[in-house]
């Protein structure tokens, strides 16, 4: 059995396909379980500010038809379960709004994710010239705290692709061992899920989010974990399922977490 708890289609406005053609992608390559986690509506100053960012998430009138949408095809799909899901940005200065927004349907999962430095999109491939000039120690440290920040919130039922920043290879001269454990250590004391984010092996990291380390250290911090393919498009739909089995198993784990009604539940690997 497989599992995709991270996908995207085409409302979040910058990933291709229907949900009815990630449903059909999905019971092709055998997944038993698909969550679809669109990109929650961005607050209204975000979008005023940044003028990339309605490229970023669907559009606040979407969101009732993208969950009337999902619940339909789970109503009428045996195979796979099909799950409703929402990815919110963390964005520490509009946490009220996110809060009410999540509020607003009955999703089973929520994933967390940081892909905000204050208007700074720092994962968007347009955008790399906003690494120039920067201290990266600084900068991990900084990104870290605010995943763990965004933990912490109680908000979020997994933190996706935790070591994000490393998407284009900037990685800090003091190494990120350390980082990794403290930030372990935090996501376990919030009592979080962290996701194995397939999508890494397709970005210029060409690695797992998380990174082998960082997953060794999420198990000894006794996090638990979810698997994501992050698809943009539905051939990516339980991309690299196989990968991402093996390196949980290579860390210690037995067993990874799906959610319904936001109660997670175990399943074997």
């Amino acid at each position: 059995m497989s599992i995709d708890m991270h996908v995207h289609t085409a409302r979040c406005g910058h990933a291709r396909g229907a949900a009815a053609e990630y449903v059909a992608a999905a019971r092709e390559r055998g997944v038993s379980i698909l969550a679809f986690t669109d990109h929650l509506p961005l607050p209204a100053a975000v979008l005023a500010a940044d003028p990339h960012a309605a490229s970023y998430a669907m559009p606040a009138s979407e969101l009732p038809d993208y969950v009337a949408e999902i619940r339909d095809l789970a109503s009428r799909t045996a195979a796979p379960e099909v799950l409703l899901g929402i990815e919110a940005d963390h964005l520490p200065a509009h946490l009220e709004e996110t809060e009410r927004a999540l509020a607003s349907a009955d999703f089973d999962v929520v994933l967390g994710s940081v892909h905000y430095l204050d208007d700074w999109a720092f994962d968007d491939p347009d955008r790399t010239d906003g690494y120039e000039g920067r201290d990266l120690d600084a900068l991990w440290d900084r990104y870290f705290t605010l995943v763990c920040e965004a933990a912490e919130t109680g908000l979020y039922d997994v933190m996706g692709h935790p070591d994000l920043m490393k998407k284009f290879n900037f990685l800090p001269p003091g190494g990120l061992d350390e980082r990794y454990q403290w930030c372990a250590e935090r996501l376990a004391a919030a009592g979080v899920a962290v996701e194995v984010n397939t999508a890494g092996l397709r970005k210029p990291c060409r690695e797992l989010y998380p990174s082998m380390a960082f997953l060794r250290a999420l198990n000894r911090a006794g996090v638990p974990m979810t698997v994501g393919s992050d698809a943009h498009r539905p051939g990516e739909v339980g991309a690299a399922w196989d990968e991402a089995a093996a390196a949980l198993r290579s860390a210690g784990y037995q067993s990874v977490l799906v959610f319904r009604k936001r109660v997670p539940e175990e399943v074997g690997l």
